[in-house]
């Protein structure tokens, strides 16, 4: 393995990180690593995701380039609302 393939392979596996970050602050989910064997390793990169993801979201709120959504900009489309009552369901045919 040589140099470049490691910092692609951290590269992935920081993106990776960063998601289930992302993940966990928009829904409250979170990945059960208690369930691999290699719990410690994958807390380690779930931490480093966290710091991640907390670092752009810094820089993205002190950016010019980021602003808050607007209305207008059209990504809360119906895709959303309907991703938003699949979860709803799939949680009430779980209680049941």
């Amino acid at each position: 393995m040589n140099i470049n393939s490691l910092v692609h392979f951290g590269f992935d596996l920081t993106l990776i990180a960063m998601l289930l970050a992302a993940l966990r602050h928009n829904t409250g989910y979170v990945f059960a690593f208690e369930q691999t064997g290699i719990g410690r390793h994958v807390y380690r990169v779930l931490t480093w995701g966290e710091w991640c993801y907390h670092r752009f979201v810094n820089y993205a709120v002190g950016s010019r380039y980021f602003r808050k959504q607007l209305r207008s900009d059209g990504f809360a489309n119906r895709t959303a609302r309907e991703i938003e009552e699949i979860g709803r369901s799939s949680r009430r045919a779980r209680a049941e």
